[in-house]
């Protein structure tokens, strides 16, 4: 491999600059080949514009496939412990939220805890010292020590250690003793507060509690940002329980995103979970057909992005209620499979 002097340190540095703005204009694609020209050229691993790169390049390649963000993690995992901590908050986070799309809850566990600490490291010294650079984050510190507990609960959450888990949602409900705090941070902070309100009551449903409902409805109804992970959380609880949410599901279904819309890695990831929960819980109430309809969604998104577990397991399940499908659902089914529709 050539060392990075071969082409020189000058123009090292001018591959990163145009990599950069094009990487701050939105044009991630254009940008990739610029920062992998200047990781396959630099010798020195400790290099902070190498290290860098890595950084963006991961941030670049993250997107729906849960294979790619499989592959992504892979080249960037080992490089992100030797980052500047203030950048490293943005690494830790996008690495969690990879995590969470391919449902590993012991590394969300690990990366929620890491971030959590590494946050409130650096608010220790920006608190306690004096002449300290600003911070080159993406975001208000108050949302990396948030996002931390709130990754961790998730993460207990999902592992069944709900009563560990309600200790964190209550310490990320409230940040108001945060500070210092501008307009923007205490707008993060007051998201925070709602999703904690949220949380807990998912929490109740996840012990069988269905006595929440009503109230977890007009929740969601007065904030119609988060009724998708609302509603997951109230399909899976139903399904484990076997208790009832048909009215949460005539009032919202209609509302959650179409299996053809664009989603993020993260959304896409909860649709097809949620589909796949829904189809579950129809074929529990005996509504086979629905529940056929609803498990191709399902389908159609695992192939969408490349998941490919969600795809086998939704292949089993279609197989055990092949009998009752229709025409078109078999036509449907067939087509899915062999790859005809869009991915």
């Amino acid at each position: 491999m050539t060392s990075v002097s071969g082409f020189g340190a000058e123009m090292k540095d001018q591959f990163y600059s145009v990599a950069e703005c094009l990487f701050k204009e939105e044009k991630r694609a254009e940008a990739v080949p610029l920062y992998r020209y200047v990781i396959e050229r630099e010798t020195d691993h400790n290099d902070p514009t190498f290290l860098l790169c890595h950084f963006r390049l991961f941030q670049c390649l993250v997107g729906n496939s849960s294979d790619g963000n499989k592959e992504a993690l892979g080249r960037f995992e080992s490089f992100y412990s030797f980052l500047p901590k203030d950048i490293r908050l943005d690494a830790l986070l996008l690495m969690a939220n990879v995590y969470y799309t391919l449902g590993n809850w012991i590394k969300v566990d690990r990366y929620g805890d890491e971030l959590h600490a590494l946050a409130q490291d650096v608010y220790d010294k920006l608190n306690n010292e004096r002449n300290v650079k600003k911070l080159q984050t993406e975001r208000r510190l108050v949302v990396y020590y948030g996002q931390g507990l709130l990754l961790k609960g998730i993460a207990l959450t999902m592992q069944g250690r709900h009563e560990e888990a309600k200790e964190y949602v209550a310490k990320y409900s409230d940040l108001t003793w945060f500070q210092p705090l501008d307009e923007i941070g205490r707008r993060e902070v007051e998201k925070f507060r709602l999703w904690g309100r949220g949380n807990m009551m998912t929490l109740e449903l996840r012990t069988g509690n269905p006595n929440v409902l009503p109230e977890f409805s007009k929740y969601l109804e007065e904030n119609p940002g988060i009724l998708l992970q609302g509603m997951l959380a109230a399909i899976e609880a139903a399904n484990q329980f076997h208790f009832s949410v048909d009215e949460l599901l005539e009032k919202f279904c209609e509302k959650l995103p179409p299996i053809n819309s664009d989603v993020t890695y993260i959304n896409g990831t909860q649709l097809f979970h949620f589909w796949y929960e829904k189809a579950l819980y129809s074929f529990k109430q005996n509504r086979i057909v629905i529940g056929i309809d609803e498990l191709l969604y399902a389908l159609y998104l695992s192939h969408k992005m490349k998941y490919y577990a969600g795809f086998e397991k939704s292949v089993c399940l279609y197989r055990e209620h092949s009998d009752y499908a229709t025409e078109q659902q078999k036509w449907n089914y067939k087509h899915i499979v062999e790859g005809v529709f869009d991915s």
